[in-house]
């Protein structure tokens, strides 16, 4: 089949993507994918087995893209240049990564008679509630959430097939919004067990904290990840000093973190800012202990992160928030032990529990023997095979 993926943002580097990508080409499908550019790079380009298709997008445009409900010129902008390509190759499936595009996509799939798929890497209305921005005055009048549930909503059931990142996605969907469960499929965001082969480790990273009882989070460093309870658990563990937190990534409210551990006057927590997974790598080789604090949320709740199950690879028991979709995961392999989501007193036992060597090598080979079994790519993308599969049978 030819298949028109259509993602909102830049690509390179977008994991999920890059993964169905590779699944489906490696089945014999031919994948083309529009993204967007900032700066100017190649229009078209072929991209390891892959064309790419880049629509320039300025910045001002990106950022008053959350007012699509509210203003059409977004949408007809994308309409523009998506039909620009259908006009121009055959395509027998556009398959689209998140929810914002979706009444363009579902309007060119029932013009040009192609079946559509919807990829929900999130629930968009729900994480619009936590940002900032959203909670103004002027953003509850430009940005009107309840719109945006209507919209998820009513597009949700209009697609060929709905793609979601977990069971209790699916759950959600199936009671929230009457979708049919023969055309919803999971694909979760499991690694790539290759690829995580392929990175060469640092090895002043791992020596410097060879002493050290390190905990690793990366990613975005917003508080609803839970960022602020690995600090206030560390602010409670100061005085038993080999516990060492390591928190890598950024965000607007980074400041906050920072200053934070300036008022606890914490010597045993590092926010190293942004790093490539490349060099990420390194720390997760040197870590005792992966952290997925996130608050409770419907988004969260019915979700999981990527770095769930690179933590696990590594062999890296996970000290993970009460959120069900995490917790199903921990439970199920027995490769974490589980933390009331924003109780930093409940977290910080769980640190010392996990120092007991006899439970931490325990939950380290449950850890990756899970991954090496169940939670890769290999298992987890059957049912995006399956799902292309179906149409064949048409």
């Amino acid at each position: 089949m030819n298949i028109l993926m259509i993602l909102e943002t830049s690509f390179p580097p977008d994991v999920r993507v890059e993964k169905e990508i590779r699944t489906l080409t490696q089945v014999g499908h031919k994948v083309f994918l529009v993204a967007t550019t900032f700066n100017r790079k190649p229009i078209i380009e072929e991209f390891k087995n892959l064309t790419i298709y880049r629509i320039y997008k300025g910045r001002s445009l990106h950022k008053l893209s959350a007012l699509a409900l509210t203003l059409p010129f977004y949408f007809n902008f994308w309409k523009r240049h998506l039909q620009k390509i259908l006009n121009k190759i055959q395509f027998d499936v556009i398959h689209l990564h998140d929810l914002p595009l979706a009444s363009v996509v579902y309007n060119l799939g029932k013009k040009n008679k192609i079946r559509v798929v919807y990829d929900f890497h999130e629930n968009r209305p729900e994480i619009m509630k936590l940002y900032a921005h959203t909670n103004t005055i002027t953003g509850k009048i430009l940005i009107p959430q309840k719109k945006w549930e209507n919209y998820q909503n009513r597009y949700s059931s209009l697609s060929d097939r709905l793609v979601l990142v977990t069971p209790e996605a699916k759950d959600y969907y199936q009671n929230k919004y009457n979708v049919i469960p023969e055309t919803t499929y999971v694909v979760p965001n499991y690694v790539d067990i290759d690829h995580l082969k392929s990175f060469k480790h640092d090895n002043s990273i791992i020596d410097k904290y060879t002493d050290k009882f390190m905990l690793v989070y990366f990613g975005d460093t917003g508080l609803r990840r839970g960022t602020l309870t690995i600090i206030e658990a560390a602010n409670l563990l100061k005085d038993k000093h080999d516990f060492h937190f390591v928190i890598i990534g950024d965000s607007s409210q980074q400041q906050i973190l920072s200053k934070k551990i300036i008022d606890y006057n914490l010597d045993n927590v590092e926010l190293t800012g942004y790093l490539n997974f490349e060099k990420i790598v390194s720390y997760l080789v040197a870590s005792k202990s992966g952290l997925c604090p996130l608050l409770r949320n419907i988004h969260h709740d019915t979700t999981y992160a990527n770095k769930l199950f690179q933590y696990m690879y590594f062999g890296k028991p996970v000290i993970a928030s009460d959120c069900p979709a995490q917790v199903s995961v921990i439970n199920e392999s027995n490769a974490g032990l589980i933390h009331r989501a924003e109780d930093p007193e409940d977290f910080a036992k769980k640190v010392v529990e996990l120092r007991n060597s006899t439970v931490y090598n325990k939950l380290s080979q449950n850890a990756l023997q899970a991954v090496l079994k169940k939670y890769n790519t290999s298992e987890g993308n059957k049912s995006l095979i399956k799902l292309y599969e179906s149409f064949d049978k048409k």
